[in-house]
């Protein structure tokens, strides 16, 4: 059996990690590929404006509950674009975590065979955007795989 290509797809279920859910779904849908949803539960703005910090444990159960939750609505809301024949071809599994965004991205990329990562591209966000800017050139350099910013 040949092996199925994954797709990731790094939300944060803003509205531009919206038009990268539908361009990962697409791309999914046109390559036969699982689709792998991955949220961080470690919140940009904290760890850019805060520096690294400890979270009360009641933030990271708060935090965690709010992902899964968020999680399975994208997934439901993504396999019902699909039809009866692509659900079967085509597994949509989520995953949350913690930690430093580029390990955090290198580990699930080299753990699930990822072909190509997907993510929107937060360019309003002067924040976000140096926080993305600061690592996604050793994600692009590392990973091994292509990724791909969706505006």
């Amino acid at each position: 059996m040949k092996n199925q290509k994954t797709i990731l797809l790094l939300t944060d279920f803003t509205k531009r990690a919206g038009r990268a859910a539908d361009f990962a779904l697409e791309l999914a849908i046109s390559n036969t590929a699982n689709l792998l949803i991955y949220n961080s539960i470690i919140s940009i703005e904290a760890s850019v404006i805060t520096g690294e910090r400890r979270s009360a444990e009641s933030e990271i159960a708060a935090k965690t509950k709010k992902s899964t939750n968020l999680l399975s609505q994208l997934a439901g809301h993504l396999k019902s674009k699909l039809t009866s024949e692509q659900q079967s071809a085509i597994n949509i599994k989520c995953k949350k975590g913690m930690g430093p965004v580029v390990e955090t991205i290198l580990e699930l990329v080299a753990e699930n065979k990822i072909w190509i990562v997907v993510m929107g591209n937060h360019v309003e966000n002067a924040i976000a955007t140096s926080y993305f800017d600061s690592n996604i050139p050793p994600v692009m350099n590392n990973c091994g795989c292509p990724l791909v910013l969706v505006p």
